[in-house]
């Protein structure tokens, strides 16, 4: 997940501090993504080893990701008033994963970095 993020414009990634022990990955301080799980990321019937990752998602998507495939996007009480979707990543699509990080990264970064990241990418 980093991996990609990170070639997105200006993102890096913090490997880790109090607040984000697993890392965290940003676009001018803003978050994006960070791995989820233990008590507060995870559900109650998650796999020993089973990863997740919480990406910053719009209300919006979120309720449609929800409604759409609860078994790999889902939310904890802990992160029932958060910002984003709790992923699966056993579940999920690769193509679906990158498409939801790209959206993430789209609706944090600065507008300029958007507009230089779509004229590239035509």
């Amino acid at each position: 997940m980093h991996r990609f993020l990170v070639q997105l414009p200006e993102t890096e990634f913090d490997p880790g501090r109090m607040v984000f022990p697993n890392g965290v990955v940003r676009v001018h301080g803003k978050v994006i993504a960070y791995p989820a799980g233990g008590d507060r990321g995870s559900p109650a019937e998650a796999l020993p080893g089973e990863e997740f990752v919480f990406v910053k998602a719009s209300p919006a998507e979120r309720e449609a990701l929800l409604h759409e495939d609860p078994a790999t996007f889902f939310v904890t009480p802990h992160y029932a008033n958060a910002p984003g979707v709790i992923v699966r990543l056993s579940r999920v699509d690769p193509d679906a994963l990158r498409e939801l990080l790209v959206e993430a990264w789209r609706t944090v970064a600065p507008k300029r970095l958007v507009k230089a990241y779509d004229q590239s990418a035509m």
